[in-house]
């Protein structure tokens, strides 16, 4: 039987090269950035075969390590990337703007209000 994960995140480092969207950091599941090879060694640990990534709305709109993790291993990994709704470039496409392969759909998200937040 293969199992799948359907919801896993994995994210980089908040560093001035990649920095996040101001005052988001607090939302991070862990202290730490979670790589594809973290999640290659849980889901051996569990008995995992596959998994959709879905990159975490605290790093901002990016589907570059999720693309990036499906692109090294495209029978472990596939993307349900971000889509900011304002921003239609910021889908799942690769480095050269073509559409990709790992992506196997966008999820979009309204806006976010200064009073959104809580």
């Amino acid at each position: 039987m293969l199992i799948v994960d359907a919801q896993v995140h994995l994210w980089g480092a908040d560093t001035p090269a990649r920095p996040w969207p101001p005052g988001e950091a607090h939302r991070a599941q862990k202290p730490y950035p979670v790589t594809k090879d973290m999640a290659l060694d849980g889901m051996k640990e569990a008995g995992v075969d596959r998994v959709v990534i879905v990159p975490p709305s605290w790093e901002g709109d990016r589907n570059d390590l999720a693309l990036e993790a499906a692109r090294l291993h495209p029978d472990r990994f596939a993307v349900m990337g971000r889509l900011a709704i304002e921003k239609p470039e910021s889908g799942c496409s690769s480095t050269d703007g073509s559409a990709s392969p790992a992506c196997s759909g966008c999820a979009s998200r309204s806006p976010r209000r200064d009073s959104d937040r809580g």
